[in-house]
């Protein structure tokens, strides 16, 4: 059977992720090598992304490309988001990394992103009989898709990443209850259209993909579990974030759920998803470990 060898890179706003596989014939692929590196492009803001943001996307771009080399990969395509969509410089940024590294970096649209978003998830989640809204968090931006079977019903990507929502409200550790407040009453205008979307259901489904989700999954009961998706008993969820985000970082850094790299932004994650729980609670919960990179493979059938 014939294979290609073809990677996808994911620079995301808080994490580059580099995905090989070998692409069949028959529309199935197999995983060859996979890694992830915490850049944080957009720690100081999306306004511009700086300089000691672009030295650390520079070096793990360059051992991303050693990596094609030595597992002799076809075809790369690399994918800038929010932060290099978002930022001032976003364009020459990904001309830098082009030049150092040796990869074509393009830069997408929200759209975009939110077509291989939820061609990932479909690609992993088995058919589902109620609305799914998908909620995939990044450090720039945060994308809703609302759909049902192969019908796309709500798309759309809100500046409130993970990195911005820190660098704004997360100024004291722990936070406030002023400062949470002010956050919650920033996203409650902020996802309007969302909210305003499910008031439409009676029943809808939460599908956290990767990110902040992948901690949520790791501590909660699961109803079933399968190789890239598992759902989950959330009716400790609310109790469980809350903890967390009355926490210090001392406390934080505790907890072995929660990996060093995403001590800070959890915080803020955190609020996010517990006010989508808290103003429209789902019917049921599930998390998807595929996104945006394995919905770029998806698309190559």
């Amino acid at each position: 059977m014939t294979t290609t060898r073809f990677a996808v890179i994911d620079l995301g706003s808080n994490t580059f992720h580099l995905l090989i596989v070998d692409l069949q014939a028959d529309e199935q692929w197999t995983t060859v090598f996979k890694d992830r590196r915490y850049v944080k492009l957009a720690s100081e803001g999306v306004e511009i992304i700086g300089e000691d943001s672009i030295l650390r996307a520079i070096e793990v771009m360059k051992e991303f490309s050693q990596r094609l080399l030595q597992l002799q990969v076809e075809e790369t395509q690399a994918i800038g988001t929010a932060a290099l969509r978002e930022a001032a410089n976003g364009i020459e940024v990904a001309k830098r990394l082009t030049e150092e590294s040796g990869i074509p970096v393009e830069i997408i649209d929200g759209d975009r992103e939110a077509h291989y978003i939820l061609k990932g998830i479909q690609s992993a989640l088995p058919p589902l009989d109620k609305p799914c809204l998908i909620m995939d968090i990044g450090g720039g931006s945060v994308e809703f898709i609302l759909y049902r079977h192969q019908q796309v019903l709500f798309v759309q990507s809100f500046k409130i990443g993970v990195a911005l929502l820190y660098r704004s409200f997360h100024q004291q550790d722990p936070m406030t209850q002023e400062s949470i407040a002010a956050l919650s009453s920033h996203l409650e205008t902020a996802l309007e259209p969302v909210f305003n979307l499910l008031q439409q259901y009676k029943e809808y489904f939460l599908v956290g993909a990767s990110g902040s989700f992948e901690v949520i999954q790791d501590v909660m009961p699961k109803i079933q579990k399968e190789r890239n998706w598992s759902e989950l008993d959330f009716r400790n969820l609310d109790a469980y974030m809350t903890e967390v985000i009355q926490s210090d970082l001392s406390s934080r850094r505790l907890r072995e759920e929660i990996p060093v790299e995403r001590l800070d932004y959890i915080v803020v994650a955190y609020i996010l998803i517990r006010l989508i729980l808290r103003h429209h609670p789902p019917k049921r919960f599930f998390y998807c470990d595929y996104a945006l990179k394995e919905g770029v493979i998806a698309d190559k059938f």
